[in-house]
């Protein structure tokens, strides 16, 4: 590209030292140039590498990627860090410093991206979840840090079970990148986890994931529809369907949107038909004796699915709340 980015903006603009910089109105559509040589919010002038993470960020909040200024910042150093091949720490300590070239070609390149509303994560090729990091891309749906009550309360239910000291069989129903299944395993040396998907492609990821953490002998990959590959009966079962109405999938952030796999969106109506799907595989798939169920739901949904679920297979429903007090993981844990 160019010696600067050229942005889309519903913003007046200002000319400084022959660029336009964006100055907030509402104003028709208007493409602005940005060049390392404008001067920096507080009229200093600005070095060359600092113009172009400035540059990026005001794009992104430009475009709407990103709420926040410092958001976007945040993205921008992470964007150039993985550019460079340096840290973010060595980026910002580096700002002085003239931008090599060909880490500044892919810089904007993967910007351009990210004005396209493609997620970060996916651009990176990767998401932390619960202390790990697994390979993702577009597919898979991205971890998100509400499905860690998921795995918590999932691990909690597994180091009770009865077989615990012996061997605990899951299944993880709508697998994806491999998230759960992977964390359940690394983190309960006795479980034996089925991580299933009807997505081969999602299978594919989830399989790179399993063999980063030399996690083979504790999983199982199968494809297809929610329990039915199943031979095995499980002590626990655990799912993060698709729980947001369609409806409501349109309204969503394009990253989301247009970029997530739809499959691991959309439930339905309602939100719940996924749930309903499950609860009727339930009794053929769940071990004598001592079993327990948990999913992630949306806000609202709880009690709900708490009924469909019970209704199912019998006993009461308890209720995990996440970090935001919403509660967002029914169990029902039968036996012990």
């Amino acid at each position: 590209m160019g010696s600067g980015l050229v942005i889309g903006c519903h913003r007046s603009v200002l000319a400084v030292r022959g660029a336009v910089i964006p100055q907030a109105c509402s104003d028709p559509l208007v493409s602005v140039r940005v060049t390392p040589g404008d001067l920096a919010p507080n009229n200093e002038r600005v070095t060359i590498l600092r113009a172009h993470l400035q540059t990026a960020a005001h794009a992104l909040l430009e475009a709407g990627c990103d709420d926040a200024l410092d958001e976007a910042r945040l993205e921008v150093e992470v964007l150039y860090a993985e550019a460079s091949g340096l840290t973010r720490a060595a980026v910002l300590a580096r700002v002085s410093d003239e931008p090599d070239a060909a880490a500044l070609e892919t810089f904007e390149a993967t910007i351009a991206r990210r004005l396209a509303h493609e997620p970060l994560a996916y651009i990176l090729g990767r998401r932390e979840f619960y202390g790990m990091t697994f390979a993702v891309r577009r597919g898979v749906l991205i971890p998100r840090p509400d499905t860690e009550t998921l795995v918590e309360a999932a691990l909690a239910a597994v180091r009770a079970h009865p077989a615990a000291r012996r061997l605990v069989r899951v299944a993880d129903v709508g697998t994806g990148s491999g998230a759960i299944a992977l964390t359940l395993a690394r983190h309960a040396p006795t479980a034996k986890v089925w991580a299933i998907d009807e997505s081969t492609e999602a299978l594919a990821i989830a399989g790179r994931n399993m063999r980063t953490f030399q996690l083979q002998s504790q999983i199982v990959l199968l494809a297809g529809d929610l329990l039915e590959p199943l031979i095995d009966p499980m002590h626990v079962v655990v799912a993060n369907l698709p729980y947001i109405p369609t409806a409501v999938v349109e309204t969503l952030a394009p990253e989301v949107r247009d970029w997530e796999p739809r499959g691991a969106l959309d439930g339905g109506e309602d939100g719940l038909a996924p749930f309903r799907a499950l609860a009727a595989q339930l009794p053929e798939h769940l071990a004598e004796g001592s079993h327990a169920v948990l999913l992630e739901v949306g806000a609202g949904q709880a009690p709900e699915v708490a009924s469909i679920v019970t209704a199912a297979i019998g006993g009461s429903a308890s209720l995990h709340h996440d970090l935001a007090g919403i509660e967002r993981v029914v169990e029902v844990r039968i036996g012990y």
